[in-house]
């Protein structure tokens, strides 16, 4: 299974009585369980002084109250204004990633080519969740062209930003133990590094990401980029478990019983 995810939505940080679709299937919503998921939905919101905050706020204050339309309307408003916070969620909201109004009617006709240029210029002013969807868009090809290369470069440039999604995705592109970053034979593909995969899985695990910790583990415990610490993977596959990662415990199981020493790791755990 392609390890590499849909786009950050709003339901990763939205209450869990409102969670938005995924892009790809419904399944990754209910599966997207790690510590940063369960933050308020304010922690998305990275307005600095420099941004039309007022707009923003009450852009917000509708969306939270089911006021979609008018949120998208004061999202446009924003970003129009020069806000990075507000064409990331304008890009959101085109990409049909804000959820539905009572109707269960979209509060505007998805757009992918708009909602890739508010990513765009969200990006460019530095929005790392916007990085991570811009690689998203070349990686899948929505409202953009296909470009692997392009998309793995946003990967490392959200990665940089500080999203811990763009570090674990970025990571996956890199590491042995999962399927290339890119098509073989029909799109460009990007080389395995181990060692800079479990520098990426660290920086994704000190935000608390549950997967990162899954996998950094499975380096560890294989010596896949980095000298091999058993007791280091034990501990990190004990906190992914206490963070209901159910990899983590398979793999908790696998390495009590000997299993790994004799058969190999089994394919660790892999999710956006």
């Amino acid at each position: 299974q392609n390890a590499l995810h849909a786009k950050w939505r709003t339901g990763d940080l939205r209450r869990r009585d409102v969670r938005a679709r995924s892009k790809n299937a419904i399944m990754l919503v209910a599966r997207s369980v790690s510590r940063f998921s369960r933050l308020a939905p304010r922690v998305a919101r990275l307005s600095t002084s420099s941004e039309p905050s007022d707009r923003l706020e009450a852009a917000f204050a509708d969306y939270e109250s089911g006021k979609l339309a008018a949120a998208v309307e004061g999202f446009a408003g924003a970003a129009e204004a020069g806000s990075a916070e507000g064409n990331f969620w304008l890009g959101l909201s085109y990409d049909g990633l804000i959820g539905r109004n009572a109707a269960g009617e979209l509060p505007v006709e998805k757009d992918p080519a708009a909602a890739a240029r508010c990513y765009r210029r969200a990006a460019d002013a530095g929005h790392a969740e916007a990085m991570f969807n811009m690689a998203m868009c070349h990686r899948d090809g929505d409202g953009v062209e296909v470009d692997v290369l392009a998309g793995y470069d946003w990967l490392v440039r959200g990665a940089e930003a500080g999203s811990m999604r763009a570090q674990f995705n970025a990571a996956l592109a890199l590491d042995p133990n999962h399927p290339p970053y890119g098509k073989p034979g029909e799109t460009p593909v990007v080389p395995k590094d181990a060692a800079a995969a479990v520098d990426l899985y660290r920086m994704a695990v000190e935000q608390g990401h549950g997967k990162a910790m899954v996998n950094l583990g499975v380096a560890l415990y294989t010596g896949t980029g980095v000298a091999r610490d058993a007791d280091a993977a034990r501990e990190l596959w004990e906190e992914a478990d206490e963070l209901g990662i159910t990899e983590a415990g398979r793999c908790l199981r696998n390495a009590e019983s000997g299993e790994w020493d004799m058969l190999g790791p089994p394919e660790p755990g892999s999710q956006a």
